[in-house]
């Protein structure tokens, strides 16, 4: 995507523009330099609202990206970049041992095979699914 195009929100009032649309100010941090900022309340920090995917593999293994990688990847979550890795994270098992500071979806490494592992992923989703989508974040509703 063309860091341009890149869709924003402020911080401070919730306007959603692209990066195009904010304006260069004069810091009143660093002499002879400006800053970005919101083109309706001039707040300099921002939320990146570039869409995003979650997905898992067969191993239970959780990724996120900007589309999906390949056609055995399964999608279990769209959102925002600021909030997704967040999100599921939350939800998400978090590794030890060899896969410490990954992200997992709970009871799928230890499926006996690949169809229990598909049931537990549907019971994982339809557990996140009983709450409120947040910040933008949807889950999956159902295995395809």
């Amino acid at each position: 995507m063309n860091i341009i195009n890149t869709p924003m929100k402020c911080c401070r009032c919730r306007n959603q523009h692209t990066a195009a649309e904010r304006v260069d100010m004069p810091s009143k941090r660093w002499a002879d330099a400006t800053e970005s900022t919101c083109p309706k309340c001039g707040a300099r920090s921002f939320y990146d609202m570039t869409p995003q995917v979650a997905w898992c593999w067969a191993s239970g293994l959780i990724e996120i990206g900007n589309e999906l990688p390949s056609s055995d990847a399964i999608e279990i979550a769209r959102g925002p970049q600021y909030a997704i890795k967040g999100e599921v994270g939350v939800h998400a098992r978090h590794g030890y041992g060899e896969n410490k500071g990954k992200l997992l979806v709970p009871g799928v490494p230890e499926a006996a095979n690949q169809f229990a592992g598909l049931e537990a992923l549907d019971r994982w989703l339809k557990q996140i699914n009983k709450r409120k989508p947040r910040d933008g974040v949807t889950f999956s509703k159902e295995v395809k």
